[in-house]
């Protein structure tokens, strides 16, 4: 079976089990951890919450205002396997959140501002990866950063923590206390290390290795060329 050239096998329906799940993964540490610390979402989701602030729209109108060029960009920039798995990841985006509001998942106030940023960091930077290895996007940052990685080879760590800085600077200046602006800064360059680890087996060998793990000889399932799992 196919869907616009693309086969639709096993591995495709794993890889969207994994899209699905990292999408879940970074929505929920949204609503345990940043939502309920007052926190700054990062990436486009918080550039989102800036546009709120200063002009009073909708974030999810800002989202999807941003994600149009990104999409179009896309087009020409992945590959149909990325795309069609970009489709549902950003539709995943708005359904966890409409699952864990029907659970009635709101999360939970942490006395250590540091803690919360670590913990985010972790799990966002989890679920972020699973998406990332799953070769799929759910839009905003993350199919930002692919595409920077597919036309000029940045790492994805470096797009993901450049975007997080250049949002979090605008946050400060308007609605983010200081205390709250550097632990989403910390959040944020976790949640970049830990995506480019999950999400990359080149650099999570290398990682591993410095930590005295042994190297395995590692299969690159990349479909662009060259490779961008360094």
């Amino acid at each position: 079976m196919a869907l616009l050239g693309v086969k639709i096998d096993k591995k495709f329906m794993r890889d969207l089990v994994l899209l699905l799940l990292g999408v879940g993964l970074y929505i929920l540490s949204i609503q345990l951890f940043v939502v309920p610390n007052a926190m700054a979402s990062n990436g486009i989701a918080g550039f989102s919450v800036f546009i709120q602030f200063v002009f009073g729209v909708n974030p999810a109108l800002t989202f999807f205002a941003v994600n149009i060029p990104l999409f179009f960009l896309s087009w020409k920039l992945l590959n149909k396997r990325e795309l069609l798995l970009t489709i549902p990841g950003a539709l995943a985006m708005s359904g966890w959140m409409m699952v864990y509001e029907a659970l009635g998942v709101t999360g939970f106030q942490i006395p250590s501002l540091v803690v919360v940023g670590l913990l985010d960091g972790l799990l966002s930077g989890l679920g972020a990866g699973l998406v990332v290895l799953s070769q799929g996007t759910f839009g905003g940052s993350i199919l930002l950063a692919r595409l920077f990685e597919n036309k000029w080879h940045i790492s994805i760590d470096r797009t993901l923590f450049g975007i997080d800085v250049g949002v979090m600077l605008l946050a400060v200046i308007t609605y983010l206390a200081l205390p709250n602006f550097l632990v989403t800064l910390l959040s944020c360059f976790i949640f970049s290390k830990v995506t480019r680890f999950v999400g990359r087996a080149e650099y999570r060998a290398k990682t591993l290795q410095k930590f005295g793990f042994p190297k395995k000889t590692q299969t690159c399932s990349c479909s662009s060329s060259p490779c961008p799992h360094r």
